[in-house]
């Protein structure tokens, strides 16, 4: 191991109404494939310069957590068979190691570095986000809206710019961003049988690589039902939504069921969450009110945990028995009863996690100024993105929108706030906002109706915003900064 949309039946029946069907359904896949060329184009474009990219990167050791995902690879096999209950990790989930297991078989076969097979990897998934799934994801969003080559290679370069370090490392957070796009992708068809069964699929699969999507599953069901309710005759075709239903469940059960059997040969639960086995959300409580931030440094002169201390956090937290948080129900209690503060906890996580300081999981170099680019552009297309939501002129030029899709979207980093947050952590709200600002449409923040200085009212309005958003983040920031020490693991 190395080391640290879908049809109702009322359109699908007999008589002279359901003759234009095919028609429109000829149409339908005639439009579609021009979309569909675009986005093999751009995938194939933009695979070719993130796996150049990554193969730039000189081999890197696997640190940590992503060395533990690799090791975890090589479990599967015990005296010669391989089998999924081999797996043993009261942590881990099975499939992140499941493909590092393969990946290392490719590695082997191809007389590779394992290093070269965990970029090339990376690099497919980073392309498939950048220039398939995010975009599909957009479109279904804001469906008046097509995502041509340009707006799908800006996407992936934004990804390539702020997360370039991830391409080195084995780590879960983008295979499992890439399967809760490929989920809410799916469920937009809830009467397709074969697009529910891989909604299921890819649910349980981003739920297995990290769990902290484990409120996907629950709004995959919300938007099911959604749909269903919008559609006029939705009492009607009853059978095959029943069908549809099933495969949803049974694409989450074929997923989750190795990890529940694993958990149940070794550690007596059913329980297909990972994690749960070793108290996981206890350890994430506990640790989320005593730090506002966290970090894994590898370079010299320092013990490799970054800890950027919280102390109205902690004071709430020596409250507690133990000091610690054994559970949800206690964590709710405490916020029920201590709502402020708990909102400033929740206030600092969240901005702590948009600052984007380092664009790679372990940081070899400190930053001393020469990173300040990186976090100001993050925090600049954090309020881009806010403007194009809150702005009425330019969230009414997104006419049509499907917001619940974005805000499901949005919404799988919730169950992150209260951890001592990373910026990976926040992945989804991360591609979330530079899909907003790369939507086209922005208006012109110039009144043209306006004489003299009144049409730069809005210009001043954004500006003076723009201030103030700018100024609370950096006080924020650099108040934990002033907390940061270093601790042994």
């Amino acid at each position: 191991m190395l080391a640290p949309t879908a049809c109702d039946r009322a359109c699908a029946g007999s008589g002279p109404a359901a003759k234009p069907m095919p028609v429109a359904a000829a149409v339908s896949r005639t439009a579609a494939r021009p979309r569909a060329r675009t986005g093999v184009l751009a995938f194939v474009t933009a695979f070719a310069g993130v796996l150049t990219v990554a193969l730039l990167h000189s081999a890197k050791i696997f640190y940590y957590d992503s060395g533990g995902y690799w090791g975890l690879g090589q479990t599967f096999t015990q005296g010669g068979h391989f089998s999924l209950l081999n797996f043993n990790s009261p942590l881990r989930g099975y499939l992140l190691p499941l493909i590092d297991h393969l990946l290392q078989q490719l590695a082997i076969g191809l007389s590779w570095n394992y290093s070269s097979s965990a970029k090339l990897f990376n690099a497919l998934t980073f392309s498939l986000i950048g220039t398939v799934l995010a975009p599909r994801l957009a479109e279904i969003a804001w469906p008046q809206i097509r995502w041509g080559i340009g707006r799908r290679l800006a996407l992936t370069v934004l990804l390539l710019i702020f997360w370039n370090g991830y391409l080195d490392f084995p780590l879960s957070d983008f295979p499992a961003l890439a399967m809760a796009l490929l989920a809410l992708i799916s469920i937009d068809r809830p009467e397709s049988p074969s697009w529910m069964l891989v909604a299921g699929l890819a649910c349980a699969a981003s739920i297995e690589m990290r769990p902290s999507y484990l409120l996907l599953a629950p709004m995959l069901a919300v938007l099911v039902f959604w749909r269903w309710a919008e559609q006029r005759a939705w009492r009607d075709g009853l059978r095959r939504r029943g069908l549809c239903l099933a495969l949803l469940i049974a694409g989450f059960v074929i997923v989750s069921l190795p990890q529940s059997l694993s958990s149940h040969r070794h550690f007596g639960t059913w329980s297909f969450v990972p994690g749960s086995t070793a108290h996981l959300s206890s350890l994430q409580f506990t640790e989320g009110l005593r730090l506002q931030r966290y970090e894994t440094f590898v370079g010299s002169g320092h013990p490799p945990r970054m800890l950027y201390d919280d102390p109205s956090g902690s004071r709430l937290l020596d409250r507690q028995q133990n000091q610690t948080i054994t559970g949800t129900g206690q964590y709710l209690g405490l916020v029920a009863s201590h709502p402020i503060a708990m909102a400033g906890v929740f206030a600092r996580h969240l901005i702590n996690g948009l600052d984007q300081r380092y664009s790679t999981p372990y940081v070899a170099h400190l930053d001393t100024g020469s990173q300040r680019w990186l976090r100001v552009a993050g925090f600049l297309l954090i309020f881009l993105a806010l403007v194009r939501v809150l702005w009425a002129p330019a969230r009414r030029r997104l006419d049509r929108a499907r917001w619940r899709y974005a805000v499901v979207f949005g919404l799988c980093c919730a169950t992150s706030i209260p951890s001592a947050v990373e910026s990976r952590y926040l992945l989804p709200a991360f591609l979330l906002s530079y899909m907003l600002v790369l939507l086209p449409g922005w208006p012109s923040p110039l009144d043209g109706r306006a004489t003299s200085l009144r049409r730069y009212r809005t210009v001043a309005a954004l500006a003076v915003s723009l201030v103030v958003f700018m100024g609370v983040v950096i006080y924020v920031t650099s108040q934990a900064s002033g907390h940061l020490h270093f601790g042994a693991v």
